[in-house]
């Protein structure tokens, strides 16, 4: 996780445009538009060129008014300034700026550009993101041991206390904090001591949040709402099925999604944290297949298209899009998508795309595959959902609090609807037969979180509804049915739309009991089951339609043929579809050679990089992005996991069958001599390093022998 200081120097870099000459004027945390701004806040300006270098504060308790040439000012008060690049400025606004309306002007070196801009005393928080993009996971730390998430709701034994950071927060009065929706106790609220603009809350999380999984947090002071970041709360130790090793202590596996596929007795679950998609055999209550994906994609949200063929899954933290040929298990295509994929959904065959952290929508052609289109969207688009009869997708833009009306006949925007400057809709499902959708806002600080929206007017009905917890994170509608995840509730809700002389209806139906940290809903109609993904007891319910009763759950964090209660990675090296490492050629390689490299083995198709792994113990030092790209769980024998920054691969190609690859590899004259193995790294994951003499290369030194060249070796597992 970056540092708070890091956060404020380079926070987001949004897909924010800005003609030559003009700039625009944001919270630095939360990235809202149209929104005041008040004395006090981090700002970032954006534009095109409007400074000749990239540079930052040294000390973000003591920043300068000028850097790299560039002076910003409200009026004629000068902003103290924390960094600065072409496209980008940070800075400051002081508390001695009084509200009204200004000018804000920059000088740089390129030029003049202003904008106006209101100063107000009071306006929205902005929470701060440890991407800097003021989405998915929260800059909050655990206030006593001042680690990162994921969190319990104990800490040595006693309530976790948590800080969560902001800028903008007016201090004139107690904030109200929301954890998955639940009102949590506010212990401390000031400014942090590290770094000018910063604010912290500290809060206490109480036990009835125990097990949530993956819940938003949304602060509102001022009778305003920030933007909405997510932490994940894990069950306490030996709670549930699937609990934690001990407190505060990340688990290898983490279910998000899940999807149907029409005409089977088939479901798929995204595991979020292990970075697969496992298949669930509904009938015989166990999972039958993992599908593998590339180490640290983060895989989020999973569609099925209406045949049964492909599937499309958002890589969230990999800012991709993968597609699967559902008859195979193979991953066919990993396509770049906008930043944060959250939520996709299927017309057809196109694949329909929520890039929550850049603020738009990709339209991707599954058969192509690419994208065919990318749609600029208000702040934040969250959930999806769409009229296939028409062709219109709903796009629910969470930090906007709007619903984006898309016409995917012709790519464009149609409808805007606006739900309330306090709105923040997380999730939207249709009810055609009605004419109406309904959007779940589990951090809506107006009491009322389910709203339905009249398609053909675009009114909204309040529908006075509430599931039995405030943490309704998911919504799923059968006909006129809807079933609510009530996340921190442990339960689903169960109710009947209805419209009754043009006034929408919601009624209550049931309640029923579903495991710990309920988060996603799906229905098989052919089985008559609503399918639930319990995050915090790792299992996937099956709710019978017909009699609302548990017709029986799924150890969901489970492959066939493993141990109870095992959580490492062990799973993705079983996945069919992973990729092979079977012999390399040549079988050494000298420090300041170029050579070129023959990989023999399976599954290769796609690769989009090799890796020449060093032992952990060795001098080759990782770099950042492979180590995200890799669990510490995936080590091989003798603990290879350090890509060797001295080695370079260049100019791969793959045969079309994927049992061989070429590519040029040109070691480093610094390069150590030692041992190297070989890994190569596809949308379907990255081989396993074995360190066996199938998948082992000397550098500078003597070829292993055996080396299996002619692809007839094992991997072993």
């Amino acid at each position: 996780m970056r540092t708070l200081a890091a956060i404020l120097l380079l926070s987001a870099l949004c897909a924010i445009g800005a003609s030559a000459q003009s700039i625009q004027v944001l919270n630095a945390a939360s990235f809202l538009a149209n929104e005041a701004l008040t004395p006090g806040t981090i700002i970032s300006i954006f534009g095109y060129r409007i400074a000749t270098e990239t540079a930052q504060a040294g000390n973000p308790q003591s920043l300068p008014t000028t850097l790299g040439g560039v002076t910003v000012k409200i009026g004629n008060t000068p902003l103290a300034l924390f960094y600065i690049s072409p496209n980008q400025v940070n800075a400051l606004i002081g508390t001695n700026v009084a509200p009204g309306s200004y000018q804000l002007t920059l000088n740089s070196p390129v030029g003049t550009f202003g904008t106006p801009i209101t100063i107000s005393a009071a306006a929205a928080p902005g929470l701060f993101s440890i991407f800097g993009t003021g989405t998915r996971d929260g800059a909050v730390l655990n206030a006593i041991t001042f680690s990162p998430g994921p969190f319990t709701v104990t800490t040595h034994g006693a309530p976790t206390y948590l800080s969560i950071y902001a800028t903008g927060l007016s201090l004139s009065a107690a904030p109200t904090v929301t954890i998955g929706g639940t009102p949590v106790n506010v212990t401390f609220y000031g400014n942090a001591p590290c770094c000018a603009g910063l604010q912290q809350i500290n809060v206490q999380l109480p036990p009835s949040l125990a097990g949530a999984g993956r819940v938003e947090v949304a602060v509102t002071a001022g009778g305003m709402v920030s933007n909405v970041v997510e932490i994940v709360i894990l069950p306490s130790p030996g709670q549930g099925a699937f609990p934690p090793q001990a407190e505060n202590t990340p688990r290898a596996r983490e279910l998000a999604d899940v999807a149907w596929i029409p005409g089977t007795h088939l479901a798929l679950v995204t595991d979020e944290e292990d970075d697969v998609v496992r298949v669930a055999d509904l009938d015989a209550r166990k999972i039958t297949n993992v599908i593998d994906l590339p180490s640290g994609s983060g895989p989020n949200a999973v569609a099925v298209n209406a045949a049964g063929a492909i599937a499309a899954v958002t890589e969230r933290d990999d800012a991709s899009l993968a597609l699967i040929d559902l008859a195979t298990g193979n991953v066919t295509a990993q396509i770049p998508t906008g930043g944060g994929p959250s939520a996709v959904a299927f017309y057809n065959n196109l694949a329909v795309v929520a890039n929550e952290d850049s603020n738009t929508v990709s339209v991707v052609d599954a058969t192509v595959p690419q994208v065919t289109a990318t749609i600029q969207v208000p702040r934040a688009p969250r959930g999806i959902d769409i009229d296939p009869t028409t062709g219109i997708a709903y796009i629910a833009s969470e930090d906007a609090g709007m619903i984006v009306e898309i016409d995917l006949n012709t790519l464009s925007v149609k409808n805007q609807i606006s739900l309330g400057p306090n709105s923040r809709p997380k999730a939207i499902a249709l009810l055609p037969a009605l004419g109406y959708a309904l959007v779940v806002e589990p951090s809506d600080a107006g009491g009322d979180s389910i709203v339905a929206v009249d398609l053909s007017t675009g009114a909204l009905q309040t529908t006075g509804f509430q599931v039995a917890a405030a943490g309704n994170n998911d919504l799923v509608v059968f006909g006129n049915d809807v079933y609510f995840a009530d996340q921190t509730g442990s339960s689903v809700t169960v109710a009947k739309a209805g419209v009754n002389n043009n006034q929408f209806t919601l009624t209550a139906e049931s309640q029923v009991p579903v495991g710990l940290g309920p988060r996603s809903l799906a229905v098989d109609p052919l089985d008559n089951f609503l399918l639930v993904t319990n995050e915090g007891d790792g299992t996937l319910a099956l709710l019978n339609l017909s009699t609302l009763q548990m017709a029986g759950t799924i150890d969901a964090v489970k492959a066939e043929g493993e141990a109870e209660g095992e959580d490492d990675h062990h799973d993705r090296g079983e996945a069919g579809n992973q990729p092979m490492v079977m012999g390399v050629q040549p079988a050494s390689i000298q420090p300041g050679q170029t050579v070129n490299l023959t990989i023999n083995g399976m599954n290769l198709q796609g690769a989009t990089g090799v890796d020449f792994l060093a032992s952990a113990n060795g001098n080759a030092q990782g770099n950042g992005d492979t180590e995200r790209r890799r669990h510490s769980d995936h080590n091989g024998q003798g603990g290879f996991t350090n890509a060797d920054p001295d080695v370079t691969v260049t100019g791969i190609q793959v045969s079309p069958d994927g049992t061989q690859l070429t590519a040029v590899v040109t070691v480093s004259t610094a390069d150590t001599p030692g041992t190297r193995v070989v890994t190569v790294l596809t949308p379907n994951g990255e081989s396993h390093p074995n360190a066996s003499a199938h998948d082992t290369v000397a550098i500078g030194g003597t070829a292993p022998s055996n080396q299996g060249g002619n692809g007839n070796g094992g991997q072993d597992h």
